[in-house]
């Protein structure tokens, strides 16, 4: 029996079988994970046990984002490839069972032999001879001591895993996609904010000029207010550069080229609401949601079955060869009684020494092994990390948009105020001018909160694996 640390979870081996089940080693794991993280009262999160929110993307509330993301599962190269690691991993799988059935095998051949007549020292006329043969053959190895058996077994664990990539897979995708949309709109969002602005400043600039030619206003007011103006159309630039990258990036993630995205993405949209209830579940729930924790548990069995196969190659194998068939010099003689000839051997085959060779396999399996149980490990512990960072972020966020709202309302108030005092003589251009440069400044980052927020949704329900299930 393969001893394993305390540390480590408690993988019991017979005859270099391991069963495992993360529903039995979840009490292991409790201790370390039941109470990893907390829930602050102001998050909007429940905590209902069967949340089997499979299409989360759906809780925002945006069609046009489930149409993208049901585009980019049928046609994302990732998702395909992933899905035909899968079958070659089935294929694997047969190829492995057909080791219990015998191997069958037709020869038929006719010969002509002519033997010299010169080879025993005198001389003689050459012989001739020729016949005709047929035999089936089978080969079969018996599995006796579970060879075969241990090699179909790690061939499953393979395909389980295989399917946990592919889970993998379509979570990074989905959350690839979501997260692409909602910077386009929240890009979107901002030109238009960028335009909104240019549009008031050049009435300022208006307004500016007028006075200065009644002799109001100085000429460092006009260009003030240019600059401002300036300042602000440039940034019109670089955010239809963003949003023309966004269209790109979504395309590739379609698996489509720009041309053939949907016409109705190019529509205006506003960003979707950002506080939204998260079925999260108790924080074992992670470890049947996440692909990737899924697949550092076949992992193990993968590397289970393989130390079982090195144990089984210290065991003798048992094979039968057999073969029924005819010989004869005529070939209307082929099927008379005979002309039939058959062969049986049994063998058993058992390498006694092999240079160390086994011992050092044998370690090799038990070390991948131990490094497969230190992955699981890892892989929950990192989990639990995920979560924790996510929802961090989803609170601290909401929070920050509170007090940028109220930011963004003072600081229109700023403008309102200072733009009116300007027209009255009773202050000066540059209040304005900071005043503008503010509110821009605070939209854009009122903007881009809220896009941060709907972000880090996305990334708690990656972490949480996604809603998806194996």
């Amino acid at each position: 029996m393969l001893k394993i640390n305390s540390r480590k979870l408690l993988f019991y081996l017979a005859l270099g079988l391991v069963s495992f089940s993360a529903n039995a080693h979840s009490e292991h794991l409790n201790h370390k994970t039941a109470n990893v993280w907390t829930v602050d009262s102001t998050v909007p999160a429940t905590t209902a046990p069967e949340a089997d929110n499979i299409a989360w993307w759906r809780t925002f509330g945006d069609p046009m984002l489930d149409s993208l993301i049901s585009l980019a599962e049928q046609g994302n190269y990732n998702v395909a490839m992933a899905a035909k690691r899968i079958e070659i991993s089935r294929a694997q799988v047969r190829s492995a069972q057909a080791a219990y059935y015998p191997q069958l095998g037709l020869n038929l051949g006719w010969t002509r032999e002519r033997s010299s007549g010169r080879l025993a020292g005198s001389t003689g006329d050459a012989a001739v001879a020729q016949y005709s043969s047929g035999n089936v053959t089978m080969n079969w190895e018996i599995d006796v001591f579970g060879k075969i058996t241990a090699q179909v077994k790690k061939g499953k664990a393979q395909v389980n895993v295989s399917r946990a990539e592919f889970g993998a897979v379509m979570v990074a995708l989905e959350a690839e996609v979501a997260t692409n949309y909602l910077q386009l709109l929240v890009y979107k969002k901002q030109l238009e904010v960028a335009r909104s602005h240019s549009e008031n400043q050049a009435q300022i600039v208006n307004i500016t000029e007028i006075r200065h030619k009644t002799g109001l206003a100085s000429r460092l007011d006009v260009e003030q207010a240019r600059t401002l103006y300036y300042s602000t159309t440039a940034q019109i630039p670089l955010l239809e550069s963003s949003i023309e990258a966004s269209y790109n990036a979504i395309a590739v993630l379609l698996g489509l080229t720009r041309v053939e995205l949907p016409e109705n993405l190019y529509n205006e949209r506003e960003l979707p609401g950002h506080y939204q209830l998260v079925a999260m579940g108790a924080p074992l729930d992670i470890l049947r949601r996440r692909p990737d924790i899924i697949e550092a548990e076949n992992n193990i069995e993968v590397a289970a079955a393989s130390l079982g196969i090195a144990k089984r190659d210290y065991l003798p194998s048992l094979s039968i060869e057999a073969s029924v068939g005819t010989q004869a010099h005529r070939f209307g003689d082929l099927f008379t009684g005979p002309s039939f000839t058959y062969t049986v051997a049994p063998t058993l085959s058992w390498t006694i020494f092999s240079g160390f060779g086994r011992n050092a396999a044998m370690a090799e399996a038990k070390q991948n092994l131990e490094l497969q149980i230190d992955n699981y490990n890892l892989t929950v512990l990192t989990a639990v990390e995920e979560v924790r960072n996510a929802l961090c972020k989803y609170t601290a966020t909401l929070k920050y948009i509170d007090a940028i709202k109220e930011v963004v309302h003072s600081s229109q108030e700023s403008v309102n105020l200072s733009l009116d005092l300007y027209k009255q003589g009773l202050s000066n251009f540059t209040n304005v001018v900071d005043a503008q440069l503010n509110l821009l400044s605070y939209q854009n980052t009122l903007i881009s909160a809220r896009g941060d927020a709907l972000t880090a949704l996305v990334d708690l329900y990656k972490a949480l694996g996604g809603g998806w299930y194996d």
